[in-house]
């Protein structure tokens, strides 16, 4: 099933708003936390944190559960502790997000599958595509590509909180690589298709749509979903290598990048995104609870059972209580 939309996704699926819930104050405790206590004193208020939004941020909450619902049917644990257990490791991707910012990077055990396809496609200096997806901790990656020789460019969405932006931006050690925002006017088109033809190693996500961005309709666990259209017509239209990344969390202070092979070349950008839907459908299975999505992904109207056996009826998450990794 494949349909596309250029208009808002609103009436497909529920938006992103580009906010992360929190404050400034209480990223900075956490911060100090790190730099200062350690990271398990950290890990360690990360507990009642956690319990405080499983008990009181219900819409992402609920959202959540319907993703899982979708990724563990047969799943029937208490709905408070799939909460949790969803926050709390999101809040662990954080806390080890803010202590490789931080400085504390040797405190990190890393891994590259394979071990050297990007560095081949930065060698071939023509540049390259790597699309990822909020799922893990994609900002591990820019400091898991400083092992490579060669430029890399991060498209991300500008629409942080700008005070908790500052927070995490004033404790990092290293900002060489160039940062592209997505803009609305679609500015940063130019910007990427620069940094293609400098060479450089593109990264992006193809899992969140900016409003009144053009979109497709996908099969995705079972029901249909909206995507980005854009990264995979960028994927079509540059002749690039091009290939999927995703940085996850395989234990206690150790992570991950497994990146797929270059995908075969292909004018139809609905192509590069059913490979993109069947990866993400993969490393989602095989990392349930690193799904970064705290919103309503697919805004159906669809009752999905939720874990503990119920029927979840899930409203579309207000703005101000949509988190995003």
């Amino acid at each position: 099933m494949s349909s596309a939309s250029t208009g808002p996704e609103g009436a497909a699926q529920a938006q992103w708003a580009g906010r992360s819930r929190g404050t400034p104050l209480g990223h900075r405790i956490f911060l100090f936390l790190i730099r200062y206590v350690g990271l398990g004193a950290a890990y360690g208020l990360l507990m009642p944190v956690c319990l405080w939004f499983t008990l009181f941020a219900r819409a992402p909450g609920r959202a959540w559960e319907r993703y899982y619902a979708r990724i563990r049917p047969k799943d029937r644990s208490p709905r408070w502790l799939v909460r949790f257990k969803a926050y709390h490791t999101f809040g662990k991707l954080l806390m080890d997000k803010a202590a490789i910012t931080g400085g504390l990077r040797e405190r990190f055990t890393t891994t590259h599958i394979p071990e050297d396809l990007l560095q081949r496609i930065m060698d071939a200096g023509a540049g390259g595509l790597v699309i990822s997806a909020h799922i893990g901790n994609w900002q591990m990656a820019s400091y898991m590509l400083k092992r490579y020789k060669g430029n890399v460019s991060i498209v991300m969405l500008d629409a942080e909180v700008e005070a908790i932006k500052q927070v995490h931006e004033q404790a990092s050690e290293d900002r060489r690589f160039e940062v592209i925002p997505l803009k609305p006017d679609m500015s940063h088109l130019f910007r990427i298709r620069g940094a293609l033809a400098e060479g450089r190693l593109v990264c992006l996500h193809g899992d969140r749509a900016m409003p009144g961005s053009r979109t497709a309709v996908k099969e995705f666990l079972g029901a249909p979903a909206a995507f980005p259209l854009g990264p995979f017509a960028i994927a079509a239209a540059f002749d690039v290598p091009v290939c999927f990344a995703f940085v996850v969390r395989t234990g206690a202070r150790k992570y991950t990048l497994q990146a797929t092979a270059p995908l075969p070349a292909d004018r139809d950008a609905k192509v590069h995104l059913d490979r993109f839907v069947n990866a993400l459908e993969r490393i989602a299975d095989e990392y349930p609870f690193q799904w970064a999505n705290f919103y309503d992904f697919w805004n159906d109207d669809q009752a999905t059972t939720a874990p503990g056996g119920r029927r979840a009826h899930l409203p579309t998450a207000p703005t101000t209580d949509r988190a995003g990794g």
